[in-house]
């Protein structure tokens, strides 16, 4: 016996005490398995010793928490009628009572500075009980711009209540929990409202994830079951072929927990691709195992063909590891544990495959029925020998097709753009979208971009002076602009004052004016986190259109570029949005550095496998198609490389590299029986073809789960991958062989 068939016999011999330990390490991962959490805030993309990451930290630890969930009141009168206002009282009263909700904020619950007949003075604009006069209320609001646009529509139709919520460590562990507990609250006001707020994104992403991965677990399986009872004909296979891809589940989603991951929307796919691939494993030692050899008894039989097909699965699987593992050069920690976990996966698919057919084959009742001789091919075999005709017969119009096919991808990827958005990723009819269409709609943008001024000397330095004005200045500038609602200052404090006093809403020209006024404004600059503690740095904030990095962007050298600052002052911007845009540099790095890796590792390992540089090169044209072809289709239907998508090359690459890996198995195997070359390649075409056009289609459909997800990048992804899987297969099939028929046989380097 060789060394593969001693592995199976000792498998085989040993069946029970590998079953133990089997068993036990199951036991084991189910305690790490039930560790899995989900989270998907935008944190988890970057490293903790991001610059851009430890800049947000930083602008955190000065500001306190800025993740705030908007309440959007809309009436169709009026906000100002006592109804109305008692309502915008009892939502902002419900939302600040939210353990985790610091403080709620709201035209019913805020003071303003006003004259009165005793002079100016500081009151609440609401008292709850109180009569009001609509009109004054109205008036006040209208003629001060900390209000008129910024908590209340211009309109007046349109109220928000701001929820801030408390600064939290573990902010992304509770935040789906306060979310949960506000809503509670706010339906039981009663009242009609639209939420809006990154973290009502997040907890969004979160929620379809849960809903999704079981979705993806139970259509997987469904799908599988009747593929595979199809393809098997027989009961049994089946099962022992869901129980083996169950085992290696649990293998990498234990692993997975006991290193302390959550999962989120991109490695939410990790079981569906354990399910996927572990079904090829399978496929190809059942079926080849059930083959009928004349002159051999049925253990030989099973044996010798489980043998045979060892090595070819165990390239497989290396090859397709190979593809996950070049996702670990990402700058993504996320993408790095996509591919870190996803390639122990892929290894312990095999494994368990291995085990699990070399002992359930031990039984006739796992073998897959086999065809009769007198049964009528089944449409598989029809288009195998097909492609057979095709490839030896029209091999320079095989090649023909695949260059033009080739240019047409190219000209794809010219229009691919890099971009991401988190609102994007769910669907248009989500109630979160639907949620900040509206309140764009009535109130106008919402979407906080926040910059820093650093000052060298404190407010209270007359030198100060030219660098607020500049502010002020800048302010008004981005107001200006039509995707600008609104923007907020320690400024606006003080240009409020100096309006009170009745000199308009601006800032004195006197140095000496202006310092009154920063020192009468101290009690008001306690109300909201617009200036650090050692007064040297100002939080200026524009509220613009909820968009995508590359929005953002543009947003952020547009309005930067707006400010005309003293030499003493100095700008940048920080929070959630500049995250989003490095993101882009990420996604591109993540790409190219990915699909590099594994490019090289995998045609390195082919020509290891085969002893051979030329045959290895040869086979480069029909994996490489596959995944230019994905990239030019996103470029044409304007589907942007994401967060969700960055992965596809790496990953497409590995899969794909499996079918070839079959057919040169069988390829070398046939030119060994000493074979001439055309017959070589139809014999390698027919005798490996009708596996590798299964284990497509399974794969295919199996991806094809995905598309029934609530977050539309991974749809695509699904979608992509499905396609890549049935190019590649016409490419083993139809490219591989014919520039093999082109080019003769690798004799020449051997």
């Amino acid at each position: 016996m060789n060394l593969s068939e001693k592995i199976i016999d000792t498998l085989q011999r040993r069946r029970w005490l590998v079953l133990f330990f089997v068993v036990l390490s199951c036991v084991f991962a189910t305690k790490g398995a039930l560790k899995v959490g989900i989270d998907n805030s935008l944190e988890i993309w970057f490293s903790e010793e991001d610059p851009q990451l430890q800049s947000y930290h930083q602008f955190q630890q000065e500001f306190g928490n800025d993740e705030v969930v908007i309440l959007a009141l809309h009436s169709e009168n009026e906000i100002f009628t006592p109804e109305n206002m008692a309502a915008l009282h009892r939502l902002t009263v419900a939302a600040e009572g939210v353990e985790g909700i610091e403080k709620a904020e709201s035209l019913a619950v805020l003071s303003d500075l006003h004259i009165s007949e005793s002079g100016p003075v500081v009151a609440p604009l609401y008292q709850r009980g109180v009569d009001f006069n609509t009109r004054e209320l109205r008036q006040r609001v209208q003629e001060n711009p900390l209000l008129h646009g910024r908590l209340v529509s211009k309109d007046g139709k349109t109220a928000l209540v701001m929820a801030t919520m408390a600064s939290n460590e573990d902010i992304d562990s509770v935040r789906d929990g306060i979310l949960k507990d506000l809503r509670q609250e706010v339906e039981s006001t009663g009242l009609k409202v639209s939420t809006a707020g990154m973290g009502v994104i997040y907890s969004a992403l979160n929620q379809a994830a849960l809903v999704d991965s079981q979705v993806f677990i139970g259509a997987s399986n469904l799908l599988i079951f009747l593929l595979l009872g199809l393809m098997f004909r027989r009961v049994v296979p089946v099962l022992l072929t869901l129980a083996v891809i169950g085992v290696a589940t649990l293998w990498m989603m234990g692993l997975y927990g006991a290193a302390g991951k959550s999962t989120n929307m991109v490695t939410m796919v990790l079981p569906t691709l354990m399910l996927i691939i572990g079904v090829s494993d399978c496929v190809h030692f059942l079926s080849h195992a059930s083959k009928p050899v004349a002159g051999m008894d049925r253990a030989e039989r099973v044996r010798k063909g489980l043998a045979f097909m060892l090595r070819p699965c165990l390239v497989n699987s290396l090859t397709t590891a190979a593809g996950f593992l070049a996702l670990s050069v990402a700058p993504m920690p996320i993408v790095r544990d996509l591919g870190i976990f996803a390639a122990l996966g892929v290894l312990g698919a095999f494994l368990a495959a291995l085990i699990g057919c070399s002992i359930g084959m031990m039984w006739q009742a796992s073998e897959p029925k086999v065809q009769g001789a007198n049964s009528p091919k089944p449409w598989v075999s029809r288009f195998v020998e097909r492609m057979a005709q095709w490839a030896t017969g029209h091999p320079r119009r095989v090649v023909a097709g695949a260059t033009g096919l080739l240019l047409l991808a190219i000209a794809g990827m010219s229009q691919l753009t890099v971009d991401t958005t988190s609102i994007g990723f769910l669907k248009d009819n989500h109630i979160v979208n639907r949620d900040n269409v509206a309140i764009e709609r009535d109130f106008g943008p919402t979407t906080p971009l926040e910059f820093l001024v650093r000052l060298e000397k404190d407010l209270s330095d007359p030198q100060t002076a030219d660098t607020l004005h500049a502010i002020a200045n800048w302010q008004d500038a981005m107001a200006e602009r039509p995707e600008v609602g609104w923007t907020r200052s320690q400024i606006d404090v003080f240009r409020r004052m100096n309006q009170v006093a009745g000199n308009g809403f601006g800032l004195p020209e006197d140095p000496a004016a202006l310092g009154d006024l920063i020192r009468a404004s101290s009690a008001l600059s306690k109300q909201s986190a617009l200036l650090s503690g050692d007064q040297l740095t100002l939080r200026v904030t524009a509220g613009i259109p909820m968009g995508s990095a590359r929005t953002f962007e543009k947003y952020i050298a547009t309005l930067s570029g707006l400010a005309e600052l003293p030499s003493t002052a100095s700008l940048e911007a920080t929070g959630y949005l500049p995250l989003y845009v490095s993101q882009m540099e990420s996604l591109v790095t993540s790409q190219l550095s990915s699909f590099s890796l594994a490019f090289v590792i995998i045609f390195f390992m082919l020509a290891l496998l085969f002893k051979s540089v030329r045959l290895s090169a040869l086979a480069i044209p029909a994996n490489l198609i596959p995944v230019l072809l994905i990239l030019g289709i996103m470029g044409f239907a304007g589907i942007a490389l994401d967060v969700a998508t960055v992965t596809i090359s790496a990953v497409v690459l590995g899969l794909v590299v499996d079918d070839t890996t079959q057919f040169l198995y069988r390829y070398n195997f046939e030119l060994e029986q000493h074979n001439p070359h055309e017959i070589a390649l139809k014999n390698a075409i027919q005798g490996a073809g009708q596996a590798l056009a299964t284990t497509s289609l399974v794969l295919g459909l199996g991806f094809l789960v995905l598309t029934l997800t609530a977050i539309k990048s991974i749809a695509f992804f699904g979608l992509l991958c499905a396609i890549a899987l049935l190019v590649a297969l016409l490419g083993d099939l139809l490219l591989l062989p014919a520039i093999l028929m082109l080019v003769g046989p690798p004799n020449a380097e051997k």
